[in-house]
């Protein structure tokens, strides 16, 4: 397989955990009957640290245009993050056994 491919793989599985993430907070809204689980947004946040950003811009409601928005950069930036990430583990140099 070649390694431009196994990088966009990485950057869509980046982007599908974000996607993942915003689909959690729409199951789980204020007014949903179910609760939201800490350990699984504690687990969404170390899978997408990008997700962060979020924090500081408290405006975007949920279901909103700017939380979409806010999401969809969001995704981008994660899908960039994996994507780099598994760019630098391939030229990283392996060990001959």
């Amino acid at each position: 397989m070649s390694s431009r491919r196994v990088i966009v793989r990485s950057a869509i599985l980046g982007f599908s955990v974000t996607a993942a993430f915003v689909a959690y907070q729409l199951v789980t809204d204020v007014q949903s009957p179910i609760s939201r689980s800490p350990a699984l947004m504690l687990t969404f946040v170390v899978l997408c640290p990008p997700s962060l950003l979020s924090l500081t811009l408290n405006s975007a409601e949920v279901g909103s245009n700017d939380f979409y928005t806010l999401w969809a950069v969001i995704g981008v930036l994660n899908a960039a993050l994996y994507g780099s990430v598994r760019a630098l583990l391939m030229r990283w140099p392996r060990k001959a056994e």
